[in-house]
């Protein structure tokens, strides 16, 4: 007998949020178990459609028991919801950084342990084909040893100044991202770290430049490459690059408009992903140490990148 699908909730139905919510609905083995979104007009077009919506994390709980929830609120919010729901016994799939700081990641990390609740955060990279057919090439030697990984978000248009005050920057914004995926890539540690913002420094004076180069030494050797922008041609687009003493490898995994499909079923398998936790199988993804270490070299660029522009 098929077993029933997760009830799983969702916090926040704005940019990403409204990515999440279509996510959670093409998924296999979820029912959605409705929405908390503030903002009255929004909730009320979910309605429309038939979403129930609450306006409150504590309304959805008292009129709703999920098995999980997935947070997609400002960054800034996540340490605090991912207590409040740790502390409700419910599972957690939180879109990342889990926080703005690596303090944040750790106090939701040990609000989870102490609740004896999954955490599982949305590095959604993971969840790519390509990428993991690329991984599993690295482990197993076929490209030799990596001499270095080139690692490439540049986004279409620059973000709103609304988005800027909750992101924590670039380095945590997007640059998390990247950390993440050369972690999981190489299974190495980051050591050392260099940072300088691009472009002319009148186009974005201070501590968040809208284009960043970051270049890391990791704990086998190997050197990685972060390329972010804000500004590009394309659409959204991400991509990799693998130099092995005994192959070379170049994946546009994300590109133009293409890769809205790529992004969009990823995180369609990461929703599946958390629902199968749920039911009992092993957590797959990154969890909350990967976000503290994440965060944890985001602060490292981030300081890197300050004292570049102060030069």
């Amino acid at each position: 007998m098929d077993s029933e699908p997760a009830a799983i909730g969702l916090v926040g139905a704005g940019r990403m949020g409204s990515i999440h919510l279509e996510a959670l609905r093409r998924a296999d083995g979820v029912r959605l178990a409705g929405v908390v979104e503030p903002v009255e007009l929004t909730r009320a077009r979910l309605a429309r459609n038939g979403t129930a919506t609450y306006a409150s994390v504590d309304e959805l709980l008292a009129s709703s028991a999920p098995d999980g929830v997935l947070i997609a609120a400002p960054s800034d919010q996540h340490s605090q919801l991912i207590a409040r729901f740790a502390a409700a016994g419910v599972a957690i799939l939180c879109e990342k950084p889990v926080g703005v700081s690596v303090e944040q990641a750790r106090a939701a990390a040990a609000a989870t342990a102490n609740g004896r609740v999954p955490l599982q955060v949305g590095y959604w990279r993971r969840f790519v084909p390509e990428l993991q057919a690329l991984k599993q090439r690295i482990a197993a030697g076929e490209l030799g040893q990596i001499i270095q990984l080139g690692c490439f978000q540049w986004d279409h248009e620059l973000p709103s100044e609304a988005f800027r005050s909750h992101s924590g920057g670039i380095a945590v914004d997007m640059g998390v991202h990247e950390f993440d995926q050369a972690r999981w890539l190489l299974g190495q540690e980051f050591e050392g770290i260099c940072a300088t913002p691009a472009g002319s420094s009148r186009e974005r004076p201070g501590d968040d430049p809208d284009h960043a180069t970051i270049l890391a030494s990791m704990s086998a050797g190997s050197a990685v490459v972060v390329s972010l922008g804000r500004r590009f041609p394309h659409e959204d687009s991400c991509w990799v690059e693998v130099w092995g003493t005994d192959g070379h490898e170049r994946l546009e995994f994300m590109w133009d408009t293409s890769g809205q499909r790529v992004f969009a079923d990823a995180m369609v398998r990461q929703a599946e992903a958390f629902a199968r936790t749920l039911s009992g199988c092993p957590g797959e993804g990154a969890g909350a140490d990967d976000a503290v270490v994440a965060l944890t070299v985001a602060g490292r660029a981030a300081n890197a990148l300050a004292a570049s522009a102060a030069r």
